[in-house]
């Protein structure tokens, strides 16, 4: 049976791999979430310190409310976010990593 685009609340279930930092903090690869489909950055970042409070003060803010300045999110691979709002489909892969490089 296929998995259907949104539930009925309009959530979808969503994978966030951590890199950097974030693996080294959580220990994990990824994250598996359920996070509104039409969202937020604040909402993913509070539902991603929930599941992995290891995250907060390291990527995601103390408050859990947006991810720290120094962090990237990237959808799929393809597109970065560049603001607040989120369009996610149901399967997505998020990319959270450093955007600090180093040398």
């Amino acid at each position: 049976m296929a998995l259907a685009p949104k539930d009925v609340l309009g959530r979808v279930n969503i994978v966030v791999e951590l890199f950097g930092m974030a693996r080294i903090a959580s220990g994990k690869r990824s994250v598996e979430l359920i996070v509104e489909a039409t969202g937020n950055v604040s909402g993913l970042a509070n539902a991603l310190v929930q599941e992995c409070p290891e995250l907060a003060g390291v990527a995601v803010r103390e408050d859990g409310d947006g991810f720290l300045a120094s962090y990237t999110l990237n959808i799929n691979g393809s597109r970065f976010l560049s603001g607040e709002r989120l369009d996610l489909e149901q399967g997505d892969s998020v990319l959270l990593f450093s955007s600090q490089a180093g040398g």
